[in-house]
């Protein structure tokens, strides 16, 4: 081959690749199966499972979940992640496809679970031709990493649904730390105090210590310390919530107030619902149809 030729040859293709999505270089393995109804499309990103689903009908949307807590030592896989619950199908009967991260680990895993959702978020619009709105979907722990990405990437995100969402870190954490001091404790099932102290390790893996040692730690994974949002934001939480409960999920709108954003928030109560139950994720589904409409109604 000419040497002029071979060395235009080398630099197109080096410019092919530079033009390339890195999310696209970065996925692996890569399955496709036709299901009723829907295309399923499974892989690794960045390190962690994913899933995308896009149904038949499909109006070009996405949503995008994010999944709660589980403990360190269990790595949670993306298809559990999406088969739990009402949400992932209800969004997929609207017509919008879904896609879901493992996230890579577990535990409290706000930081990573906001890198790899980002990062899929990307790989998807960049690889399954989505043309429609895209939002974003969390519950629990979840639920703190969409109001996070949020408000970091409204170029990107059209809305956010918070279902149940943790809100403060340090004042959940502190909850945490004051129920398992407290004279009840001893007497709560084993599987309660085993979570309950793994939580608490968990938290302060994430931070690097406990809110005394690092609170400036604590205060970057909390949503109240990032209230300043500029897209569309929906908190769906249950009455009985005892897991999150509700004086918890009530200290994220006065901080959206005092940032200025008000006119971008709302809060809605599932009564009777308890931590991401079956009337809890009902609501969500039902007032998601504001965030698409947004800001008629508002």
């Amino acid at each position: 081959m000419n040497k002029k030729i071979f060395g235009f040859a080398l630099v197109f293709m080096f410019l092919a690749v530079l033009a390339t999505p890195l999310t696209s270089v970065l996925a692996k393995k890569v399955t496709e199966t036709d299901m009723e109804g829907y295309t399923e499309y499974v892989g690794t990103l960045g390190g962690a499972n994913f899933v995308v689903r896009i149904p038949d009908e499909w109006n070009g949307g996405l949503v995008v979940g994010c999944h709660g807590y589980m403990p360190f030592n269990w790595h949670p896989d993306a298809q559990f992640q999406l088969d739990q619950g009402a949400l992932p199908w209800g969004f997929l009967e609207q017509g919008y496809a879904y896609a879901a991260s493992s996230y890579g680990e577990g535990g409290f895993a706000v930081k990573m679970g906001m890198i790899r959702t980002h990062q899929l978020t990307e790989y998807v619009i960049n690889n399954y031709g989505v043309t429609g709105k895209v939002f974003l979907c969390g519950v629990s722990m979840g639920g703190a990493i969409v109001l996070l990405l949020g408000e970091k990437y409204p170029e990107l995100y059209d809305g956010v649904l918070d279902v149940v969402g943790l809100k403060d870190i340090t004042d959940i954490y502190i909850l945490c730390v004051t129920i398992i001091n407290s004279p009840a404790f001893p007497s709560m099932p084993p599987e309660v105090q085993a979570f309950l102290l793994q939580a608490k390790e968990d938290y302060e893996i994430a931070c690097g210590g406990t809110v005394d040692d690092k609170p400036k730690a604590y205060e970057r994974l909390s949503p109240t310390c990032h209230a300043e949002i500029s897209i569309p934001v929906i908190s769906v939480h249950g009455a009985q919530d005892q897991l999150v409960p509700m004086p918890h999920a009530l200290l994220y709108g006065p901080a959206v107030a005092e940032a200025g954003c008000s006119e971008y928030y709302k809060m809605y109560v599932a009564n009777p619902g308890m931590h991401a139950n079956a009337p809890v994720q009902a609501l969500a589904l039902e007032v998601f149809d504001e965030l698409v409409n947004y800001p008629v109604g508002w």
